[in-house]
């Protein structure tokens, strides 16, 4: 773990750190020693922002009790939030692609689902449901997605094996690359989301709404759907537990998620 030297903290505003790999172990806990360090300096002035694939109502859940951020990036950066749930912006998928999702969702084996505001659904179940359900602490609801036409879907989201997710994204890049983008969250997770949708744009517009940049702010995460705003931010930090392409691309790693990163390279770096 290598802190930079030659940054001003004070000019540092604002943390933005991804949840599941980062701040949230593979149990989906968050370490009291993480929470009471991000407390601290919460206290001093700093900014908390919340950059993650959840949506609004899955990621309060997870962090009830721990420690109340100034905003919230959710659903990879569809949905923006400001304190106490205030709507920023929302960016969510265009109702023309909702068949080619639909058709290329189901000649895949994959849990195939999506969010209709705070809802979660899929539509054929599987076993990986009860993983998610546990996952995200919401219950899910079976519908068919043809019965969607016209409703208001924030993402969709493909989990099963890596190497099906890989066929799924290259049919989609190659029947709606003008409408959707895809990422991955987990080598098991696609996230499939409205064209121009990342963190990176999320985070660009929550600072804007809190009247800060990307040059005043240091992120943290661990996966391939973090890597254009840890790259875009002055201080981007990989996790330990990141794969080694995200941990090579960015300036700085820290420890793992078992091991507090997010606390120590903070603490390192503000003197706490």
């Amino acid at each position: 773990m290598t802190v930079p030297k030659n940054l001003n903290p004070s000019e540092l505003r604002f943390i933005a750190m991804d949840m599941d790999g980062t701040i949230l172990d593979e149990g989906y806990q968050l370490s009291p020693y993480v929470a009471n360090t991000l407390k601290k300096l919460q206290n001093q002035g700093k900014k908390l922002i919340i950059a993650t694939g959840r949506v609004y109502t899955a990621a309060k859940i997870t962090l009830a009790n721990s420690f109340e951020p100034d905003a919230f990036v959710c659903t990879n950066g569809a949905d923006i939030f400001g304190p106490d749930g205030t709507a920023i912006a929302y960016h969510h998928i265009p109702v023309e692609a909702l068949p080619i999702l639909t058709e290329v969702g189901r000649r895949h084996d994959v849990l195939f689902c999506c969010y209709i505001g705070e809802q979660w659904i899929y539509d054929r179940y599987s076993p990986l449901v009860d993983f998610y359900e546990k996952r995200t602490g919401m219950k899910g609801i079976q519908k068919d997605f043809d019965s969607l036409i016209g409703e208001d879907i924030l993402k969709f989201l493909a989990i099963g094996s890596n190497e099906e997710l890989l066929e799924m994204r290259e049919e989609l890049a190659n029947l709606a690359a003008d409408l959707l983008d895809t990422v991955f969250s987990h080598e098991t997770m696609l996230e499939i989301v409205a064209r121009g949708v990342s963190k990176r744009q999320g985070l660009e517009e929550c600072l804007r709404y809190l009247g800060g940049s990307l040059e005043e702010t240091i992120a943290f995460g661990d996966a391939e759907n973090d890597l254009e705003m840890l790259k875009a931010v002055k201080v981007g930090v990989a996790m330990g537990n990141a794969h080694t392409s995200i941990q090579t691309a960015v300036p700085y790693v820290t420890a793992s998620v078992d091991d507090d990163g997010v606390a120590r390279f903070l603490e390192e770096l503000f003197g706490i």
